[in-house]
């Protein structure tokens, strides 16, 4: 039988690149992205596709010759294997949702807690 699941804020453990596993399943994975101005983070594709929302800050989401100017309130999509690089700013506020789950343990790190 399945259990819902918690994390707590302060388990949330951010990784070199700004972004922290907050939950996942087999489907899909949720990070929480708090980072400061870094300018061009490099251009990559990506093996799943993101979703995101911005909380607060701004960035700047450049693909194929286009930017996109995030700011609060806005949400955006990048489609898996789309080469694209993110320059951020000003602090930068975002939840991401991936899929399929973008896990590396090198990067990510998550404690769950079950609920029964």
């Amino acid at each position: 039988m399945a259990q819902i699941e918690k994390l707590n804020a302060n388990e949330h453990q951010p990784s070199s690149h700004g972004e922290a596993l907050a939950m996942s399943n087999g489907e899909m994975a949720m990070r929480v992205w708090n980072e400061g101005p870094v300018g061009n983070k490099g251009e990559h594709a990506s093996g799943y596709e993101t979703i995101g929302y911005v909380i607060d800050g701004e960035a700047k989401l450049h693909s194929d010759g286009t930017t996109i100017h995030l700011t609060k309130g806005d949400s955006w999509r990048v489609p898996k294997g789309v080469k694209h690089c993110y320059e951020i700013e000003e602090s930068f506020h975002a939840i991401e949702v991936t899929s399929p789950p973008a896990r590396s343990a090198a990067r990510d790190g998550a404690h769950k807690t079950s609920v029964t």
